[in-house]
């Protein structure tokens, strides 16, 4: 009965932080989002493209791998985890070939989001578990998305200069 709640409680947990992450990665309920904007500063902006579709499902594919894949660590399943590391090819996988259909090389943000996504997943999962090192392991996850994005911050602003 207590492993039913614990593995309640994480399931909730995660659902929450992959919820969260991805509200804060594409700036929902902010000021700096495209909602917030004039559409006189919508049309003068250059439109870049953020993510196809193939994008985001290889990102899904991700998550849902490393949940899995936790899962099956937690339960001491070994079907999940095998499963959950399959997903998580699958998922590098579609990444390696939509940059090689796309010739804009956006790997870096889609870097960052996961690793960003995965802490959060790893910190939820420290907290429920109690497992110290997890909780630390998230958190180094999310300080590595912060400098990944300010990486290609710094080149996108390079980018602009030279062109």
């Amino acid at each position: 009965m207590s492993l039913l709640r614990r593995l309640r409680n994480l399931f909730l947990s995660m659902s929450f932080a992959v919820t969260f992450a991805t509200i804060m990665a594409f700036s929902f309920g902010s000021l700096e989002g495209w909602a917030a904007t004039l559409p006189t500063q919508l049309i003068s902006q250059p439109q870049t493209h953020i993510a196809t579709m193939n994008q985001v499902e290889a990102i899904s594919k991700n998550i849902e791998g490393k949940a899995q894949a936790a899962i099956g660590n937690i339960t001491g399943n070994p079907k999940d985890q095998i499963i959950g590391k399959a997903k998580q090819v699958e998922s590098q996988i579609r990444n390696v070939t939509e940059d090689k259909n796309e010739k804009i090389n956006l790997r870096g943000r889609t870097k960052a989001v996961t690793k960003n996504i995965e802490g959060t997943v790893k910190e939820a999962r420290g907290q429920v578990t109690g497992n110290r090192k997890d909780q630390v392991s998230g958190k180094a996850n999310k300080i590595e998305s912060q400098i990944i994005n300010t990486v290609e911050d710094v080149k996108d602003k390079v980018q602009d200069i030279l062109n």
